[in-house]
């Protein structure tokens, strides 16, 4: 098969989970023997074209360096999709691909990109990976008011009063600049529309039977194949030179941002002792940084680590914590967590509580800082540590390795294709 990925961001330029998982999935289709083609934005500093282990890779979208702040999305909107429909076109005019693959918000040109001679659905059907919220939710993240799991369909009435709520839009500090003006309101609203309506000209894939139900809520039907993970990569020695505190230390990983949680763990661990590491950036960062100091927590802040050292973060740490208060699509760090022999602790909403099952993990409710202690101090004190070990790996193994996700994707793509 000859099959083109079409997504914003691409290996080295990883935003989260979603570009991990493209890299992973595009080199097991290679090793199976496909023609792997990736179509992703320029950067500065990369190539334009070049070939990433059998991965043909074209860099010549056009978008912002990151997906935060409202200058950088504005931008987004503006050349991202025309530019899928301008090199898409002409890259299968080129190669004649048997099938596209859309990642992420790419899925907003599947409409433009059907009108196309020889990109119709006879010739060459569409595919799309839903990893997030862009085109099921407004803001991105289906937190209602900034305060609980959405359940509702989103609807413009419902955007405004959510959003006016909410401290944050997506990536992005809900200033009240943002939540008054009725331009930014209603460019954000149209620009989900758009991502929506993409849905139905795709044959859709959830990354977890969460996201299969919030899809079946909007009408569409999907086929739920997980993320995937190089398990063995995990598997990595505690670097002793390093890790000489008697302390447990507690792992955090990703954006700082009110609806991830951060600040929930720092709470929890107000009084415990223990040594806590947050890695990631974000528009919280100032506000961590002062409670830290404030209430004299052993945790400090590092910026974020390039996704090839992350086996070694988990290795030198002794409980990880996944603290999100918004229903997470999937739950990367959980299954990273397992991997890596791992106790992790998340928060029991959204995808995070099919990563995590009660023999492999702790699931607590999410933004509930008194019961995050409570588990933390049970893990700690009781230092149970290597009861999670075998049963999170094995777990991980039998639903997250290459060889089972592979196969249900090309199954995929053959009953289609057929």
């Amino acid at each position: 098969m000859k099959i083109l990925f079409v997504s914003e961001y691409f290996t080295p330029k990883i935003m989260g989970g979603g570009e991990i998982n493209l890299f992973l999935i595009a080199k097991a289709l290679v090793k199976n023997g496909e023609d792997v083609s990736v179509l992703t934005s320029y950067h500065s500093g990369l190539k334009r074209v070049e070939i990433i282990e059998g991965i043909k890779i074209y860099r010549k979208l056009k978008t912002a360096d990151n997906p935060s702040g409202v200058k950088n999305n504005w931008i987004r909107s503006r050349l991202f999709p025309k530019s899928i429909v301008k090199e898409t076109k002409k890259l299968n005019k080129k190669l004649k691909f048997d099938l596209i693959h859309f990642i992420g918000t790419s899925i907003i040109a599947a409409k433009e990109l059907r009108k196309i001679k020889g990109l119709r659905k006879d010739n060459v059907p569409l595919f799309a990976t839903i990893e997030s919220y862009p085109a099921l939710c407004p803001k991105g993240d289906r937190f209602y008011h900034g305060k609980k799991e959405c359940k509702f369909v989103c609807s413009f009435s419902k955007f405004l009063s959510c959003q006016i709520n909410s401290s944050e839009i997506g990536k992005t500090r809900n200033s009240w600049y943002l939540r008054y003006n009725p331009l930014f309101v209603y460019y954000v609203y149209n620009y989900y529309k758009k991502l929506n309506e993409g849905l139905k000209y795709c044959k859709l894939i959830a990354i977890s039977e969460y996201v299969q139900k919030i899809l079946l809520q909007h009408k569409k039907k999907s086929v739920v194949i997980p993320n995937m993970l190089e398990i063995d990569k995990f598997n990595v020695k505690i670097n002793k030179k390093t890790n000489k505190s008697k302390k447990i230390k507690v792992l955090y990983l990703g954006s700082l941002t009110k609806f991830k949680g951060p600040q929930v763990l720092l709470k929890a661990i107000k009084g415990l002792d223990v040594k806590c590491n947050l890695y990631g950036d974000g528009p919280l960062k100032e506000e961590l940084q002062n409670y830290i100091k404030r209430n004299n927590l052993d945790s400090e802040i590092h910026q974020p680590v390039s996704y090839d050292k992350i086996p070694e973060v988990y290795a030198n740490h002794d409980l990880v914590v996944f603290p999100s208060i918004w229903p997470e699509p999937f739950g990367r760090i959980a299954i990273e967590a397992m991997a890596a022999g791992k106790p992790v602790i998340g928060s029991d909403i959204g995808g995070i509580r099919e990563t995590i099952e009660e023999r492999e993990g702790i699931l607590v409710k999410a933004g509930n800082s008194h019961e995050l202690k409570k588990q933390i101090l049970n893990v700690t004190e009781n230092r149970e540590l290597k009861k999670f070990k075998v049963m999170g790996v094995k777990n991980v193994k039998d639903k997250y390795s290459e060889l089972e996700v592979i196969k249900k994707m090309i199954k995929r793509y053959q009953e289609t294709l057929k």
